[in-house]
């Protein structure tokens, strides 16, 4: 499957809606961040703890008749895993205006930006932080979960991620047993 590495690319079909479509960006507009995450007050539940969050560098955006109703950005970066550099696709700002919820429009994209890692980007494994109440979620897409410790920065200095860590690995890649460092920002 083709990703367009500028502009816009759209990937049809799969949806099971007329008119819903699914965008790959490497940029997100103001309006578009605006509609995707400035629906409500603290939509990701972790506000309220103040971590910083790296940008994101990919963007898989679910439309429908030209509004964005989901997204699911993805980094490119290198981790260490016991002691290993594993280099991964970094999932976050996974997220579903509330009026599209329950219509699998995420999990479409989710597909699509696995794809893209594995594929395009050539990772090792898929990355992601999540809330213990969303792990079953990623879970049910293939993502398994992490049991090691995982440690990242943030401005104060490092600290171990008080989120769930899942993986997805890609072709006949295994995740290597042992801590797991972060240089920089999770994701």
């Amino acid at each position: 499957m083709p990703f367009a590495r500028a502009g816009k690319h759209y990937f049809d079909g799969g949806l099971g809606d007329l008119g819903v479509e699914i965008r790959f960006a490497e940029a997100l507009t103001d309006a578009e961040r605006q509609a995707l995450f400035g629906w409500g007050e603290d939509i990701f539940g972790v506000e309220d703890r103040l971590y910083r969050w790296r940008p994101k560098d990919y963007h898989f955006i679910t439309e429908e008749d030209g509004r964005p109703l989901s997204h699911v950005g993805v980094i490119k970066t290198t981790v260490k895993a016991g002691g290993r550099d594993v280099t991964v696709g970094g999932v976050g700002g996974v997220v579903t205006r509330p009026e599209a919820q329950g219509r699998r429009h995420v999990h479409d994209a989710m597909r699509r930006a696995a794809e893209f890692m594995c594929e395009e980007l050539k990772v090792d494994s898929g990355m992601l932080f999540c809330l213990q109440r969303l792990s079953p979620f990623y879970a049910r897409q293939g993502w398994r979960l992490l049991e090691e410790e995982v440690e990242f920065e943030q401005p104060s200095g490092r600290v171990v991620s008080p989120f769930r860590v899942m993986v997805l690995p890609c072709g006949d890649h295994e995740w290597p047993a042992g801590r797991v460092e972060v240089a920089g920002l999770p994701w």
